[in-house]
């Protein structure tokens, strides 16, 4: 029998876990249709709102090794509240300034908060409703139980994400109808509260990732940015095919951010400045890749070849529909077209990873999905400065839009003739060295909306609670919703915003793919590198 102790210490965690990722998940989503209007309302120009979406993605990307080593160092608890905490202050930033320089500031600082806290809410959770060590028959009993309690704690947590992605959209839209800065400071108010529930809550054994006080903080960062180092020579000399993979993933993270920085000053104007509106689409969008991604799962079990055909026809359609969405000006119609094209993105990502991951070597996981992590958030980086220079004005889709629809069909195409390749394998990949395999740290990048493998539930996400420098499903809240690199899955459909998340804020986790399992994922709360979210 399970001790009652037992049991009430794994429903304190669970609703600790359900209550601080909602909360999560709705503070960041307060701003998924405001942040770029507040930012060009304070005079921003289109070449400089891209190039400070792209800063984020950069900042998450090179930030992901300091801050999980130092997370390390200092807990999961605390990590997760210093997120909350820099993120509390750099959100409320918008409200209390109308000067540029103290809105990039404090955009920044919140894409540096959201790097704090990548999957380690989840790696708390999934290690407190396990057993200690040496727990004897009741220990493998409550291990079993903890087992399958497991897809129910983050199907249970992708409802409370989506509850908080869709209460945030749309109340973040109903402030903003008032004053396009009153949600940065309710979105500040609510990762206060959030820091505080987190230090009460989130309490029980410590991380078993926590090295000893006497590693310190230099010679620990110095070891992870060495065993990134190799990760990265190992993937650069090792599967071909796998290199193709990672670079044809960070395009259509890139090809999906474009439309992601523009798309609220777009349908602003399309819909007489009704944000209400802009809300729905985000909500809509997200809700809509829940019974998809459960029929598609459910097609590549019966089907070995479905997954390309899955990632092929979403990446084919979803092309058309940014096409449609840039050319018709009925705005009902470019509405519909545009939720097409961001719902087609959730769709190919499951599918990608699992990909990716069959061909990595389980010892090698973590660190070259790291790398893949920090090749997405170079790439959308780059690619969003140049799309900055292109376009004249940030409403402005003649030329942004139709690159990004053929770069977003093109790239679909290209991964899909790699996701099946006959030989391919979970033991392919670069060889395994005689050094040991790198230190754990903490998930993190991985998008907007968005996270990479593990096993789920039709639509619920769960973060790997190790993969070095993987992020979880989301980052900064700017644009629509997440902003920054993201690694996220089905949760969320955006290159990602501080924080959660994941939908989070995801990329990549760090347990392995089962093969043939397409669409299973992790990613922490919208998803992912983290991704400029879009509906």
């Amino acid at each position: 029998m399970i001790s009652r102790s037992s049991q009430d210490h794994v429903r304190r965690v669970r609703r600790g876990y359900l209550l601080v990722s909602g909360l999560d998940y709705f503070a960041d989503m307060l701003l998924t249709v405001t942040s770029v209007l507040l930012l060009q309302s304070l005079g921003m120009g289109s070449g400089a709102v891209f190039a400070l979406i792209a800063a984020v993605w950069i900042v998450e990307g090179v930030s992901e090794i300091p801050t999980g080593v130092l997370a390390d160092l200092l807990g999961r608890r605390v990590s997760v509240a210093i997120s909350f905490v820099l993120r509390a202050a750099g959100y409320s930033a918008l409200f209390f300034s109308d000067s540029v320089y103290v809105a990039a500031a404090g955009v920044l600082l919140a894409a540096l908060g959201g790097t704090f806290a990548s999957g380690a809410l989840e790696a708390w959770a999934v290690d407190e409703t396990r057993p200690e060590p040496g727990a004897g028959a009741a220990g493998a009993e409550a291990g079993a139980e903890g087992s399958r309690g497991l897809d129910r704690l983050f199907a249970q947590g992708k409802i409370a994400e989506n509850a908080g992605l869709v209460l945030g959209t749309l109340t973040g839209a109903a402030l903003g109808t008032l004053d396009l800065a009153l949600p940065q400071i309710v979105a500040g108010v609510s990762c206060a509260l959030a820091a505080v529930l987190s230090l009460r809550l989130m309490t029980g054994r410590p991380g078993p990732e926590r090295p000893a006080a006497r590693d310190g903080f230099v010679p620990r960062l110095r070891e992870s940015f060495g065993e990134v180092m190799t990760g990265t020579r190992l993937t650069l000399r090792g599967d071909k095919v796998l290199i193709a993979l990672i670079v044809a993933t960070a395009l259509l993270w890139l090809f999906r951010g474009i439309p992601g920085v523009q798309w609220t000053v777009v349908y602003e104007g399309l819909v007489g400045g009704d944000l209400l509106v802009l809300g729905a689409m985000r909500s809509v969008g997200s809700l809509l890749e829940i019974p998809l991604l459960g029929w598609t799962m459910s097609l590549q079990r019966r089907r070995a070849a479905a997954r390309r055909s899955v990632i092929v026809t979403a990446s084919t359609v979803g092309a058309l529909a940014l096409v449609c969405a840039t050319a018709v000006r009925e705005p009902a119609v470019s509405i519909v077209c545009y939720v097409c094209f961001s719902t087609a993105f959730g769709l190919c990502m499951p599918g990608v990873r699992a990909a990716m991951n069959e061909r990595i070597d389980s010892g090698h996981r973590a660190t070259v999905l790291s790398v893949a992590s920090l090749f997405n958030s170079l790439f959308t980086g780059g690619g969003l400065i140049l799309t900055g220079l292109a376009v004249g004005e940030l409403g402005s889709t003649a030329v942004a839009w139709p690159l990004a629809a053929a770069g977003f069909g093109v790239a679909g195409l290209w991964v899909g003739s790699l996701a099946v390749r006959e030989g391919a394998g979970p033991t392919a990949g670069p060889p395994r060295p005689p050094t040991p395999t790198p230190t754990p740290t903490k998930a993190g990048p991985a998008a907007v909306e968005v996270t990479a493998v593990g096993s789920t539930t039709a639509g619920s996400t769960t973060a790997g609670p190790t993969a070095a420098g993987s992020r979880a499903t989301r980052s900064t809240a700017v644009g629509s919703g997440t902003v920054g690199p993201a690694t996220a899955g089905p949760t969320t459909t955006e290159p990602t915003t501080a924080g959660t998340t994941t939908a989070g804020s995801t990329a990549a986790g760090s347990t392995a793919a089962e093969p043939g399992t397409a669409g299973s994922t992790t990613a922490g709360p919208a998803t992912g590198p983290q991704e400029v979210s879009a509906p």
